[in-house]
């Protein structure tokens, strides 16, 4: 495990570029001594724990344990530098960097107390903790300031500006694999030879055929019924529910010194408010005689069915109403009122109730299935078609051959495929125990096997045969394209199929080149007024491309200041963060200790 460790120290793309990124600080990486040996690796005084790996994973669930072991490491060999190099940092640094944090600052862009003991408390940190974390950080702000004090000259700038950014005038010409098929020797002492040669390619991997039964409680659910007492409890407890909630307007008629005649009035505006529901705001702040609701339409606020509201008879129609709907009149202690009510979420709609109600009784019954098919299978473990006729499930067939490498283009979980290729399963053939994936039960059982083996020759011979040609082919095309290229490096005139004559851009070279054939073309400049050759792969043809000439880009000020402030740093900072690293590798005292990376190890 220790040379896993090594190998991962001195990567450019994890240096100090990326310490301060967000798992790094607030007490994720913090390095701490230990007395004896319980840690991944010790780097100098700074130790590197399965608790902290563990605890920035939590945090970056989608990296790998080796990158963030990696990054954790570079951390501690930086750490450990800027000790000798004398680097620190002060208490009145760090408390002016917390000061500083917009992170802990109030409305009004001042620190606040509260907002910094809130996040050490969500952190799980103590005040000397995050301190700590916090020094770490500015000592790395430190060391990359140090790193990236580079200067760049314009001749620097220029070659990389010419080199990366200037037009191509070029031509090429492609040797074509299939005209050298002819000369291809394909006995069969020469197909047994490529055979043996590339008897991974000619490998069936382990496979499976197999039979299955899976439900889930929707699937059940379709089959529930309801009673009509059923429903009509559902109902009830859905009416009640807190999850039953509507917002309540309504208009207030006091009963005043004459009573029948407010609950005419009350009578009339019900009736016109349940002809135009849209309304009711404007009939609230005409006729409403509550100050507290009529100026903003009437409404009183958001109720759950479960919790008060005014009276019995207030609650029934508020909550007896359609969504949008408006009551007649309503009598309470405080005058005659009139209510409009609309969903919030939660409403006792019968269709809704139902379907939750068969969800119910669906998952009872699925929890009850998944033990009573369990019990059966396990009882005749060599076969699905009994406990499936007994239990009246379906049992459906995967007749292809299943390998683990197509298994996920048949849709088939991986929890199943692992139990698939299990002893009891794929060797003995017995039925498997329950399988749970996201909420659906299935149970397996193997019908026909296939262990990994290399196809006879005699079977594939044909195959094999195309395969030989075309890679035999291809490498005499190649070694032809070596000579013809020497030739022309040799300044032999040659008479060549070229291509027209044309002026590229980096851009479009790198569109249509591999990374390796790119560089080299990029790399290749005309001498003496004499063209650059290059050999390149072009989609397993070989191509030769003549390079004449490399456009002048030098009087690009604008290109040449990008490379001079951006470009050139960047890379000089990551070459020499690559650098230092390797140094601090091999001067600092680095241990193993007893803990794993992972538990797989």
């Amino acid at each position: 495990m220790f040379a896993a460790i090594e190998k991962y120290r001195t990567t450019a793309q994890v240096l100090l570029g990326l310490i301060g990124i967000s798992f790094i600080g607030f007490g994720v990486a913090q390095f701490e001594t230990r007395p004896n040996n319980q840690y991944i690796v010790r780097i100098g005084e700074q130790i590197i724990t399965r608790y902290q790996l563990d605890n920035v994973m939590r945090n970056n669930p989608n990296a790998s344990r080796e990158t963030i072991l990696r990054q954790l490491m570079n951390q501690a060999y930086l750490q450990e530098g800027a000790k000798q190099l004398g680097l620190a940092v002060s208490e009145q640094e760090i408390k002016q960097a917390i000061v500083d944090n917009k992170a802990f600052h109030d409305a009004n862009g001042k620190f606040s107390t509260e907002q910094f003991k809130n996040a050490l408390s969500h952190s799980g940190m103590t005040e000397q903790q995050f301190m700590d974390s916090l020094r770490q950080d500015l000592l790395a702000e430190q060391m990359s300031a140090l790193l990236q004090n580079n200067v760049v000259s314009d001749a620097q700038a220029g070659q990389i500006l010419k080199a990366a950014f200037a037009e191509r005038t070029l031509r090429n010409v492609g040797l074509n694999p299939q005209v050298f098929e002819d000369k291809v020797d394909s006995s069969d002492t020469a197909l047994k030879k490529f055979y043996d040669a590339n008897q991974k390619t000619y490998t069936l991997p382990q496979a499976v055929q197999f039979e299955f039964v899976r439900f889930s409680p929707s699937s059940l659910a379709e089959k529930e019924t309801l009673s009509d007492d059923e429903l009509k409890k559902a109902m009830a407890e859905a009416a009640n529910s807190p999850n039953n909630k509507r917002n309540v307007a309504h208009i207030l008629i006091e009963f005043g010194a004459d009573k029948a005649k407010a609950k005419a009035q009350a009578e009339q505006i019900a009736a016109e408010a349940q002809k135009q529901p849209e309304k009711f705001a404007e009939l609230a702040k005409q006729h409403s005689q509550d100050s507290d609701s009529k100026e903003n339409g009437g409404v009183i606020g958001e109720f759950a069915a479960s919790g008060d509201l005014i009276n019995k008879a207030f609650k029934d129609a508020a909550f007896g109403l359609k969504s949008g709907a408006v009551s007649g009149v309503v009598e309470s202690d405080f005058g005659f009122h009139i209510i409009k009510a609309d969903d919030v979420g939660g409403a006792a709609d019968e269709n809704a109730v139902r379907q939750a109600a068969k969800e119910k009784k669906a998952q009872a019954a699925y929890t009850k299935l998944r033990e009573q098919f369990s019990d059966e299978a396990f009882a005749d473990t060599g076969s699905l078609k009994k406990p499936a006729e007994k239990l009246g499930l379906t049992i459906q067939t995967h007749t292809e051959w299943l390998t683990r490498e197509n298994a996920p283009a048949a849709k088939i979980p991986t929890a199943v495929v692992d139990t698939l290729f299990g002893d009891d399963v794929f060797t003995k053939k017995h039925n498997s125990e329950a399988i749970t994936v996201d909420g659906e039960t299935w149970f397996v059982r193997a019908t026909e096997t296939r262990k990994e083996a290399v196809e006879p020759l005699d079977k594939i011979k044909d195959k094999v045969k195309q395969d030989f040609i075309r890679s035999e082919s291809a490498r005499l095309a190649k070694e032809e394209a070596k000579k013809m290229l020497a030739d022309l490096q040799a300044g032999k005139n040659m008479q060549l199929a070229w291509s027209l004559v044309q002026t590229v851009a980096p851009q479009q070279m790198q569109g249509n080149l591999s990374a390796e054939s790119y560089r080299e073309v990029m790399a290749a400049a005309p001498k003496n007024g004499k063209p650059a050759y290059v050999l390149v792969d072009n989609l397993g043809a070989p191509q030769i491309i003549e390079i004449q000439k490399i456009q002048d880009v030098g009087g690009d000020q604008q290109a040449l200041g990008m490379i001079k402030t951006m470009v050139l740093p960047s890379a000089k900072s990551l070459a020499w963060q690559e650098a230092y690293l390797d140094y601090l590798g091999k001067t600092i005292k680095t241990e193993q200790g007893s803990e794993k990376v992972s538990d797989t190890e």
